[in-house]
């Protein structure tokens, strides 16, 4: 797919937290980042979190948010493998988070 993927494989459309559900404060989070990083926006894999559950403390980039960083991974992985093929997945981002 060429481009970047506007809607999101976890939230739709939807602009809100993906933890809260909260509208304000927002920011994008690609759940597989690094050399992953474009084929997350590519491919749908990210959502919406509040600054703090983005960059905070216990956010998934903070100094205690590896739990939720593997929440999100595993939670996007088995999205997209609900449509597509556990292979497909692995063809993309090379690493099986279930």
């Amino acid at each position: 797919m060429k481009g970047s993927r506007t809607v999101s494989v976890l939230q739709g459309k939807e602009k809100e937290c993906y933890i809260t559900g909260r509208t304000d404060n927002l920011e994008k989070h690609h759940i597989y980042m690094g050399k992953n990083r474009k084929i997350s926006d590519d491919n749908g894999f990210f959502v919406y979190l509040t600054l703090e559950l983005h960059k905070g403390t216990h956010g998934v980039h903070g100094k205690h948010g590896n739990e939720l960083d593997m929440k999100l991974k595993q939670d996007c992985q088995r999205a997209f493998e609900e449509e597509n093929s556990h292979e497909r997945f692995m063809e993309l981002i090379g690493r099986n988070y279930l």
